[in-house]
């Protein structure tokens, strides 16, 4: 959806038009793009011819649009993809270790964008498609990330107030990075229907090429089974895919006496 306060331009009004269909995840006709975006349906046309014409988007016989394959070729060079392929076999190891959903999700801005899922037999959805967005202080794999950065970093990246989605949702700044220190403290993040009121998570971070922090690795169970106990038996499953996609991913080795749990999750500031 366009951003409120965006200069208008050719450019920013046809990434709009893009924008708006792959929101929806479904074809739109012309009049629903146009009211989504408060432009003028002669304006949308012809930013959808263009589009077209590029492959960007694609007229269906119906005479709605959907997202093109060119959108998707360009799409598939950015970093998160190739993250994404080279995680896929260890999130799908982890996913027989623990019986449950694993996603991926890289950090843009206040919100973590999941980039790989792979689900169980009794999958409990955190996220319904890859390319979902959440707020990063409500969900375990954006708490993971946030920790690994510096609190003047965090306090910089989000409001004093937070958006509050659930009763469980951390409700300020303070309170955020106050779940960060522990977060740091225990070597993973731990998030209980703050999100989803049923489900709950446990993340870590993994670190790139260059060491800091890339993605976040998150499993995902109904609010209920994660008690203590799960978590005892499920988080070192977790740490292990880490560090195999961590070496998957190039990144160097930690050098560091604290200890491994703490450690590296703190090694990419």
């Amino acid at each position: 959806m366009p951003s409120r306060g965006r200069p208008r331009s050719g450019l920013n009004s046809g990434l709009d038009v893009l924008e708006a269909i792959a929101s929806e995840r479904r074809p739109l006709t012309l009049t629903e793009i146009a009211a989504r975006l408060g432009m003028s349906k002669s304006s949308v046309h012809e930013l959808l011819g263009m589009l077209a014409g590029r492959g960007y988007v694609r007229r269906l016989a119906d005479s709605s649009y959907g997202v093109g394959i060119k959108a998707w070729e360009v799409g598939c060079v950015s970093a998160p993809i190739g993250m994404a392929r080279t995680a896929a076999p260890h999130m799908t190891q982890l996913v027989r270790e623990v019986t449950h959903g694993v996603s991926l999700a890289v950090l843009d801005g206040a919100e973590t964008v999941c980039i790989q899922l792979i689900e169980a037999a009794r999958a409990v959805r955190v996220h319904n498609n890859i390319g979902d967005r959440s707020p990063a202080h409500a969900v375990s794999a954006g708490l993971a990330m946030l920790a690994a950065m510096e609190d003047e970093d965090v306090a910089r990246l989000l409001p004093a107030r937070l958006r509050r989605v659930t009763s469980e949702t951390l409700a300020t700044r303070e309170d955020l990075l106050g779940e960060l220190v522990r977060v740091r403290r225990r070597g993973f993040a731990i998030s209980r229907g703050a999100w989803r009121a049923d489900v709950a998570g446990i993340a870590v971070s993994v670190r790139g090429p260059d060491g800091r922090v890339a993605a976040g690795l998150a499993i995902a169970a109904p609010r209920d089974q994660v008690t203590d106990d799960w978590i005892r038996g499920a988080s070192p499953f977790l740490r292990m895919a880490a560090e195999r996609i961590e070496v998957d991913f190039g990144a160097p080795p930690i050098q560091s006496s604290v200890g491994p749990g703490v450690s590296r999750r703190r090694g990419a500031r």
